[in-house]
């Protein structure tokens, strides 16, 4: 196996940048790395199965067309999952664009909060605060070119992912950069909820008209909690044709929920097929290495040092979503200024015990997986994937079940660990298992073995 030639690579990355969005280009394909196996077969080595499923969904075809333009034949082409160097340096960040010149603005003052509706915008949601990594950064270089590229990017973008992963953060940080560019973009950034609401209040009223002109008047709307459509006839069909008008005009629509777009019950197809016409980004729970990114975030924007080994201690603590790791970071703060000590490790322990960080690491979803993927000679990254064969199947189905069992994870939270399963799908999925093991003694006893692995290491 030799590495493809430099010139020959850059040939074949210049074509496949041809063809692919910028955004999609500098995130997942900047930085590969081709090898040449064998004559007319390549390898691109890529860090883990996350990587590996997108590239086969996404690039292939692509990356295959650029290689018969330069060989002028389809290429045998496998994406491997290695460790190497090369094939780490596709996490690499690409540098960052240079900030074009300020430009001048009226004197006016800039318009009020309620010029971008009726929820004002958090300070703290921007894209100069928001971590990225593996679980979130197709999302987040996405979100930067639709802020960036108007109402002919990515539209609509539509980014999903369980609670508090940050997908608030990305709108709203949408929101900031576009009025950072215009402050007087018309913006209507509301909940779902909120849209619906008005839509009742307009028709009881008998002012539909001015709701309709304020909606379809916007520069951007965005929708936070777009699933509160499902079961709503009469909202989805006002807000087809809200969107419909937006699109037609080329304004930016951006879109967040708790599911992808097919996975939103009783949703019409007409709105799905408009939804799923632009982009569509998931987030994942994040990774330990971004837990202590935001961590340590966190308490930069609180001007506070905290001890890397606290910091640690904390992510390995509270591995649920950023919502809770920032409460948790609030918490420990509040408690060393109230109690006039510093923060270590022995206070972190005694201000968070009460969310499972009192001693031994606690048994979160990520451990879990992590015992349940080794027992059956599996990756974590298999049971996260939306891969199926019968074998990851059963590993997962395991999985949910001792999550469901043995943490206070909500059923959606647990599917969003899960590669983004929806409800329906994880309580299959327990049924399964529950059934199983009432009639199965192999299986009952695999469960019982994992109880006791995983009671045992939290017991040390």
């Amino acid at each position: 196996m030799t590495a493809l030639a430099a010139e020959t690579r850059e040939s074949i990355l210049t074509r496949l940048e041809q063809a692919v969005p910028p955004a999609i280009f500098q995130t997942w394909c900047r930085n590969l790395a081709i090898d040449e196996v064998a004559e007319n077969s390549f390898e691109v080595p890529v860090p883990n199965a996350f990587y590996r499923d997108w590239l086969e969904r996404e690039i292939r075809r692509p990356l295959e067309e650029a290689f018969r333009q330069i060989f002028g034949r389809a290429p045998g082409l496998a994406f491997r999952i290695s460790d190497s160097a090369e094939a780490m340096a596709v996490f690499a960040p690409p540098p960052p664009a240079p900030r074009p010149p300020a430009r001048a603005v009226p004197a006016r003052p800039a318009p009020p909060p309620a010029a971008i509706g009726d929820l004002v915008l958090n300070p703290g949601y921007t894209f100069d605060t928001f971590v990225a990594g593996p679980t979130n950064r197709v999302a987040h270089a996405a979100a930067l070119s639709v802020a960036e590229g108007g109402g002919n990017v990515y539209n609509p973008f539509f980014v999903h992912g369980g609670v508090g992963l940050g997908k608030t953060h990305l709108l709203q940080a949408i929101c900031h950069s576009v009025l950072a560019r215009n402050p007087y973009a018309r913006i209507l950034y509301m909940s779902c909820e909120h849209f619906v609401n008005e839509y009742i209040g307009a028709l009881q009223k008998g002012r539909i008209e001015d709701f309709r002109r304020r909606m379809r008047g916007a520069d951007a709307l965005v929708i936070d909690d777009v699933h509160f459509l499902a079961g709503k006839d009469s909202s989805q069909e006002e807000f087809f044709h809200t969107f419909n008008a937006l699109h037609m005009a080329q304004r930016r629509i951006v879109l967040s929920s708790d599911s992808g777009p097919k996975e939103i019950r009783t949703l019409k197809e007409q709105l799905v097929s408009r939804f799923l016409a632009g982009f569509e980004a998931r987030v994942d729970p994040p990774t330990f290495e971004m837990r202590v990114a935001i961590l340590r975030r966190k308490a930069e924007m609180k001007q506070r040092e905290i001890p890397e080994e606290v910091l640690s201690f904390v992510a390995s603590a509270v591995d649920t979503n950023i919502r809770e790791l920032e409460g948790a970071v609030n918490k420990l703060i509040a408690y060393a200024t109230l109690s006039g000590r510093t923060v270590d490790l022995a206070l972190a322990r005694e201000a968070l015990k009460d969310v499972g960080a009192g001693g031994a690491p606690p048994i979160g979803i990520p451990r879990i997986q992590e015992f349940v993927a080794r027992y059956y000679g599996k990756k974590v990254a298999d049971l996260r994937t939306r891969t199926w064969t019968k074998s990851i199947s059963k590993a997962r189905q395991v999985a949910m079940f001792l999550c469901k069992e043995m943490t206070s994870h909500s059923l959606a939270e647990i599917g969003s660990f899960f590669g983004g399963k929806d409800h329906s799908t994880v309580v299959y999925g327990l049924k399964r298992i529950q059934i199983g093991i009432e009639s199965d003694e192999v299986l009952r006893g695999e469960v019982d073995s994992l109880r006791r692995l995983l009671k045992g290491t939290s017991e040390l």
